[in-house]
């Protein structure tokens, strides 16, 4: 069975917090734009820096395609805007969930960890929020709200390359990637419409 939401659905909408601690709708990230949607693990994660880094790094080349880039997680991240999902409910609507001991710790992370770690920006910090066993994954969603590419980890070093989401943007018809060149901040908490008899999952913080 294909995990939903698979390219050609729609993006499943929640009402998420932003740096503030303000509400905010994951749906305000694709409002007149194209959105990529990247789940983390936890932000001491040196794969999920790692991904980090090399967006980043092409910054300029997903601006030109109009893309917001947006990290979602359990705690605060400067390179991006940023939203927070304490509680990993937003990760299981996407179809993202926890992974085998293989997924995680096996074979085909050594490599890859121990890259990471030669380099002080990516090197692991421990667990910063989240969970040492979350899937991460990454997801464009054009500005209809329409999933466009969706990339759930087969392991945890498994993120996709940049070449990939770009080649997937560049390949939106104008519409769909919002030509009228609008742009939605989820760092001014800026909310996102929510249709008629839609209810957006609300995700709450931990109590103490």
């Amino acid at each position: 069975m294909i995990p939903k939401p698979a390219v050609g659905d729609p993006a499943p909408e929640a009402t998420l917090l932003d740096r503030t601690g303000a509400s905010v709708a994951l749906s305000s990230t694709w409002q007149g734009h194209p959105a990529v949607l990247v789940f983390l693990r936890y932000f001491g994660c040196p794969f999920c820096q790692m991904q980090v880094v090399g967006l980043r790094a092409d910054r300029e080349r997903f601006e030109e395609r109009t893309a917001t880039v947006v990290l979602i997680g359990d705690e605060k991240q400067v390179s991006f805007e940023c939203v927070l999902d304490t509680e990993g409910w937003v990760y299981s609507d996407y179809g993202l969930g926890r992974g085998s001991l293989g997924q995680v710790f096996g074979p085909a992370s050594i490599a890859p960890f121990l890259r990471a770690n030669l380099h002080a920006e990516t090197r692991q910090r421990g667990l910063k929020g989240g969970s040492m066993m979350q899937m991460p994954g990454t997801f464009v969603v054009d500005s209809h709200g329409v999933v466009r590419f969706a990339h759930r980890n087969r392991t945890i070093s498994d993120s996709p390359r940049n070449e990939h989401i770009l080649e997937v943007l560049g390949g939106l018809d104008p519409v769909a990637a919002g030509s009228d060149g609008r742009r939605t901040s989820v760092a001014n908490g800026t909310p996102g419409a929510v249709g008629p008899g839609d209810e957006p999952r609300r995700v709450a913080p931990r109590a103490p």
